[in-house]
């Protein structure tokens, strides 16, 4: 008998700001069949930089579920243990966040360095069941920007009625000093030529809400909505590259499940 649907588009985390992996939607067996989905979304996110210019963006749907090995949109990964309802795994996954000197509007910020996409690597872990579902993450950045720390505790509950389903969901993320200062720091090298002070963050945590939306249009296709507001810590939002004290993601696509 064929799954629902739903089943497939649970492990489905489309990129950036979405919460990766959403706990709550985990709902495979301990020893999950290879499965695929694949689809298309266009996602709109508020920067949190001065004066941004942010753009929509089409972005790929793509999930892979194997014995061992694992795509959820951003994300890969390989299981060490699949059990009881219990999933630990290592994991690779960009850190979305980047700064663009070119796509702001401000004289200074204009004149400061880009900030790139990071790479990210580390191990997670996630329980789950009719209650819901947590998972915790913690990952190192490796792509020589810092070399900072990374972590995430979820929780995300999944309500479905019919052809719809509801994902609620919120955590905390966490980011050392390393990883905010060369995001939202001010350098020295930098401080001539912006006309800006020196900056330097700390670490910090960022709480979030997560909302998942999925309808179903028949056993395979699927119309899928995702929302994600983060509020930024003070010593973020103290940064001189930075005028909002929240950032908001929308993403809306279609997904096809094999």
């Amino acid at each position: 008998m064929r799954k629902s649907p739903f089943g497939s588009i649970s492990l489905v985390c489309v990129a950036t700001t979405i919460a990766v992996s959403n706990p709550s939607r985990a709902q495979s067996a301990s020893a999950p069949t290879k499965t695929w989905s694949v689809g298309a979304a266009a996602m709109w996110s508020a920067s949190a930089y001065r004066d941004y210019d942010n753009e929509a963006l089409p972005v790929p749907v793509i999930n892979y579920e194997g014995h061992h090995f694992f795509l959820r949109g951003i994300v890969l990964g390989y299981r060490l243990l699949a059990a009881q309802n219990n999933e630990l795994a290592v994991i690779a996954s960009p850190e979305a966040n980047q700064f663009l000197a070119r796509r702001s509007d401000d004289p200074h910020l204009r004149r400061l360095s880009d900030r790139n996409v990071s790479g990210l690597a580390g191990v997670s872990w996630r329980v789950y069941g009719n209650w819901g579902g947590i998972q915790a993450t913690a990952q190192k950045e490796l792509t020589g920007h810092g070399g900072g720390i990374m972590t995430d505790l979820s929780y995300g509950y999944t309500l479905q009625q019919g052809r719809f389903a509801l994902m609620p969901g919120a955590g905390l993320n966490y980011s050392s000093r390393a990883l905010n200062d060369y995001y939202y720091g001010i350098r020295a090298k930098e401080v001539a030529r912006s006309g800006l002070a020196p900056y330097r963050p700390d670490a910090a945590a960022a709480p979030y809400l997560h909302l998942g939306l999925v309808y179903s249009l028949s056993r395979s296709w699927l119309l899928i909505g995702d929302f994600r507001l983060t509020v930024l810590p003070r010593t973020v939002e103290d940064s001189p590259m930075v005028d909002h004290d929240f950032t908001a993601s929308f993403l809306a696509g279609v997904s096809y499940a094999f």
